[in-house]
């Protein structure tokens, strides 16, 4: 298999600190030697920038900016045969230039979103103001389209092809939207008992043809802070760590994924260096079980 890595090295439109810092790092811990020592031909990693010629006052201006640039990377790689996405995105706001892409590459996209929270708010249910508890609910067409038309992804998600996987800190609003929206969803609390790759397959197989291509998102947040220390908006509840490999594997095995990420590390806050395996465990996960 050929897999293109894109690397997004932005905490929202912050780059050289926090999160902005995961990509390098998931580099520099060997992902690129691990996954040719498995056979797949690893191209070499794609950088999105944000020049100070694009760069506004604005965030979502700026997010804007970022997710075009993702989007025509990923539009690109997935044009050639026997491709595979892998995008190491700083924060979660950078879902929508993935997601773009595969649009752009003139797929359907559905969405599996692995988080411990929903990012399912909007301008008129946030109550932080959070730009990163956003973008999923962008990418469904529920606010900030000026954000999503930048990413190319047009029209929206649709709700039948998107699930939320792991989620345990939703806020009132969010909670609202999943009733009112037909998301597939499987909390934290339903991950923790074994037997959890038959409740994903069960859940996602069934919308399988909702989309033609699907978008595979991880928040390492979904590990919760033992697993996955260093977030900073640690969760009350999160699955086991071989569940959550489990439920990525079975997912890759319910849906046609052909793009993944890994978002929300940050290295100076894994001492020990927990966060960094996990985060590449997950990924080789995924990468392994692509046509298996």
């Amino acid at each position: 298999m050929e897999i293109t890595i894109v690397c997004v090295p932005f905490q929202m439109d912050i780059t050289r600190w926090g999160c902005a810092r995961g990509p390098q790092a998931f580099l520099d811990q060997g992902l690129v030697q691990q996954l040719q020592a498995r056979g797949h031909q690893v191209l070499a990693p794609v950088w999105i920038e944000l020049p100070n010629s694009e760069r506004t006052r604005d965030t979502v201006t700026n997010l804007g900016h970022i997710a075009r640039r993702t989007a025509a990377v990923v539009s690109e790689a997935l044009r050639r045969n026997n491709s595979f996405v892998l995008v190491l995105e700083g924060d979660c706001t950078h879902a929508l230039g993935a997601i773009g892409g595969l649009a752009q590459a003139q797929w359907t996209p559905g969405v599996v979103w692995f988080d411990a929270h929903g990012d399912l708010n909007t301008m008129e249910t946030t109550t932080s103001g959070y730009w990163g508890g956003m973008p999923y609910a962008v990418a469904l067409g529920w606010d900030l389209d000026d954000w999503r038309v930048a990413a190319g992804l047009e029209p929206p998600v649709r709700p039948e092809a998107a699930a939320l996987i792991g989620a345990s800190d939703l806020d009132p609003g969010e909670i609202e939207a999943l009733q009112r929206h037909s998301i597939m969803r499987l909390d934290a609390v339903d991950m923790v008992e074994p037997g959890v790759a038959e409740r994903i397959q069960a859940l996602l197989t069934p919308n399988a043809d909702e989309a033609t291509a699907w978008y595979l998102h991880i928040d390492l947040d979904v590990a919760g802070p033992e697993e996955a220390p260093g977030g900073m908006t640690p969760a009350p509840y999160w699955p086991p760590r071989q569940n959550l490999v489990e439920a990525v594997v079975a997912t890759v095995q319910s849906v046609p994924v052909k793009v993944a990420s890994l978002a929300t590390y940050n290295p100076s806050g894994d001492v020990n260096g927990r966060a960094g395996r996990f985060g590449l465990d997950m990924a080789l996960a995924i990468i392994d079980s692509l046509g298996n």
